[in-house]
């Protein structure tokens, strides 16, 4: 007899590109196909959107936040972790994704990061939730890369172990 214990949970991976977004009228984003398939496969849709640093919105599966929350609890000794828990309470909210890919946004996010009537680049960020870019932090990190010493980043890398 060989025992087996079986995960009901399909084992799924965040997409790995970026990909281009808008919110749309109604205050929801919708999310390239790749990520509806991601969330597809996930036993919850429901999804928290916030962000911890009132400068780049985040929208996190809800099993991925509630170690955020975990994290946030521990370190409660730190400002730092405090601070960032109360801008997600602040900015943040639950909703599901629906059937389109579209996740709705909390207004008060919107407003705060201006969101609304622009481009938006989302990416996967730690393999654990996905970040939503307005096109000024969107220029500023393509600027950052683009003018890194890429000698001093490959020396990083490789002492940092990279594969």
């Amino acid at each position: 007899k060989v025992d087996q214990i079986q995960n009901p949970v399909p084992v799924v991976e965040m997409p790995r590109s970026m990909a281009r977004a808008r919110i749309d009228d109604k205050g929801r984003i919708k999310l390239a196909a790749d990520y509806l398939h991601f969330f597809d496969a996930l036993p919850e849709r429901k999804v928290f959107v916030t962000s911890t640093d009132r400068k780049i919105a985040e929208i996190y599966p809800i099993a991925s936040w509630r170690k955020m929350e975990e994290f946030h609890a521990a370190n409660e000794k730190l400002a730092s972790a405090r601070r960032a828990a109360f801008n997600a309470a602040r900015f943040g909210a639950e909703c599901e994704v629906d059937s389109q890919g579209r996740v709705n946004v909390n207004s008060e996010l919107r407003r705060e990061l201006g969101l609304d009537g622009q481009e938006l680049h989302v990416y996967p960020y730690n393999r654990n939730r996905i970040r939503i870019l307005t096109a000024a932090a969107y220029e500023a990190s393509t600027l950052d890369a683009e003018t890194a010493d890429q000698k001093a980043d490959e020396e990083e890398l490789l002492a940092a172990g990279r594969p």
